[in-house]
């Protein structure tokens, strides 16, 4: 798929819908952009996050999670960064 795009005042770009549909781009997706000479790539970011989607104002993680998942343990460890702050 190729699209030509303009660049607002800002420096600022929209994908087409098309674009974010191949991608799987919703709000909030974390992008990488590599430059090589004078291409510029556009993926995913790869992060461990997982999927996350918003319901209401909060942003929820909607993947699977590993067999051995603890949630008492991620919060407990989650309180215990936030306190070292």
């Amino acid at each position: 798929m190729s699209v030509s795009l303009n660049v607002d005042e800002v420096g600022r770009i929209v994908l087409p819908k098309p674009v974010r549909e191949a991608l799987g781009i919703t709000g909030r997706t974390r992008l990488k952009l590599e430059v090589v000479g004078d291409v510029a790539q556009l993926s995913r970011a790869t992060t461990g996050a997982g999927p996350v989607k918003r319901r209401g104002r909060r942003l929820v993680f909607a993947g699977s999670l590993p067999d051995d998942w603890d949630s008492a343990s991620a919060v407990k460890r989650m309180r215990e960064q936030r306190l070292k702050q």
